[in-house]
């Protein structure tokens, strides 16, 4: 376990670059829900936590809504999308939707180097959780632990937090 949680430790304080750009991606949010646009989430495989997190939590962002089949989108809308791999079909074929259609697009996903990838390119906004393998090492060689959801969570707390306070300063 404390292999596990140095990791860990290691993937959070990585999150602190991301400072300015949850600030906007806040502000971006804040304006959806103050301008009586959506906030639109969905998510992959264990990531759908987020979509659940975001959408029926006790620390819900309000206004969110988990994104049905066939969506439309506007320019007053935001989509999120949250991803425990660099690459899905379904959801970049929701962010180029949503692009299309004017809505800002946010994405939280797990993936490997710095180097460019869909959703640094499909998003105003991307987030990635830099888990691309297990985080604690067995006798057999493998890797296994890899907290996708835990991590993202962790974003969503850091929008979250931003959101609720930009909103109180709106009386909202």
């Amino acid at each position: 376990m404390k292999i596990f949680t140095t990791q860990l430790t290691g993937l959070i304080k990585r999150l602190n670059n991301y400072e300015e750009d949850i600030e906007d991606a806040s502000r971006a949010i804040a304006q959806s829900v103050i301008s009586d646009g959506r906030l639109l989430w969905c998510g992959d495989n264990e990531m759908e936590g987020l979509t659940i997190q975001a959408c029926s939590g006790e620390d819900r962002i309000p206004g969110s809504i988990k994104i049905g089949k066939d969506p439309s989108f506007t320019e007053m809308d935001t989509l999120v999308t949250a991803s425990s791999s660099l690459e899905n079909p379904h959801l970049e074929q929701l962010a180029d939707e949503a692009k299309k259609q004017g809505a800002t697009v946010i994405s939280i996903y797990s993936g490997g180097s710095e180097e460019k990838n869909v959703w640094q390119e499909k998003a105003d906004f991307s987030f990635n959780t830099h888990i691309q393998h297990g985080l604690v090492p067995m006798e057999s060689g493998n890797r296994i632990g890899k907290p996708h959801l835990l991590i993202g969570l962790h974003i969503y707390y850091h929008l979250y937090f931003s959101v609720m306070e930009i909103l109180e300063e709106h009386d909202m």
